[in-house]
């Protein structure tokens, strides 16, 4: 899952030149260096002990923290994106804070969600009705799409011991980042078309 990120991450950040996309980039880059310590801190739990798990859990918050970064991005009001801007970063402070305090896994899923549909998802989706184009409702529904393996996760569905919650929900979480890549990559190309160049911007002063 890590290699996906990261190479995903890869793509947004260097095929697409705008910063949203570049903001973007971040969630899959941060969410690969979570994804490489955690599994790193479950294969040596017994001797580093939970400290890298805890690592990996304060990068997972900061790969939403920029894709909440990134959907500001489509925020017109400056004073509206200043006001989310502020919040953002007093809740990841807030994360941060009871990761370190209660250690529990729960910290890590309601911040992601709080972010993710509470953020991410709710401006996607009033951009895509406000101009009409289904390209931002997309990553809203890939969000949604994302509530299958967490489900998977919390009611601990699994085959043995082997094959538990933790291995079937990181397995279906590979497509679901799949779709969730192309719909940000769609979103950059839209935006791309839609922002006029510096020539076309010459031309009409003149």
């Amino acid at each position: 899952m890590g290699s996906f990120c990261a190479y995903f991450g890869h793509r947004l950040f260097h095929d697409y030149k705008s910063k949203y996309a570049r903001l973007a980039s971040y969630f899959f880059l941060f969410l690969s260096i979570s994804a490489f310590l955690g599994g790193s801190a479950h294969l040596l739990d017994l001797y580093l002990g939970k400290t890298p798990r805890l690592i990996a859990w304060i990068f997972q918050g900061f790969s939403i923290l920029f894709f909440q970064l990134a959907s500001l991005k489509l925020v017109g009001s400056s004073r509206i994106s200043l006001f989310l801007r502020v919040v953002m970063f007093a809740l990841i402070g807030v994360f941060i804070f009871q990761v370190i305090r209660m250690q529990h896994f729960d910290i890590v899923k309601m911040y992601s969600i709080a972010g993710l549909m509470g953020f991410v998802s709710i401006i996607h989706l009033f951009k895509s009705v406000r101009e009409k184009n289904i390209v931002y409702l997309r990553v809203s529904l890939a969000i949604a799409v994302l509530a299958v393996p967490a489900m998977i996760h919390s009611f601990g569905v699994n085959f043995n011991k082997w094959v538990d919650q933790n291995v079937i929900s990181h397995i279906i979480l590979l497509p679901c980042f799949y779709l969730l890549y192309n719909c940000l990559k769609n979103v950059a190309i839209s935006r791309k078309k839609t922002q006029p160049s510096l020539q076309s911007m010459l031309l009409k002063e003149k």
